[in-house]
């Protein structure tokens, strides 16, 4: 099987004020899909407790944004060596 030419990732990156710093990196697929899934524990319209799967950027990202600094997302392209 042919190894990829590249390596793609998705980046966290807050700014503490000093610049942008990357905190965590999540494979993802060629368009910028994250691969990597969890399930959260949510409710439904009647209240009533369910699973939901999520991606694993997704969820990270809401819990860096709760920190109050700048936070964005930037896609990475690599080439895999």
């Amino acid at each position: 099987m042919k190894a990829n030419k590249y390596i793609y990732t998705s980046v966290i990156q807050q700014n503490y004020g000093h610049g942008w710093e990357d905190n965590s990196e999540y494979a993802t697929t060629s368009n910028g899909k994250p691969i990597e899934q969890t399930t959260v524990k949510a409710t439904n319209k009647e209240g009533q407790p369910i699973e939901k799967v999520v991606s694993l950027l997704s969820h990270d990202l809401i819990e860096y944004r709760r920190t109050g600094y700048a936070t964005r997302v930037i896609y990475r392209k690599l080439p895999n060596i």
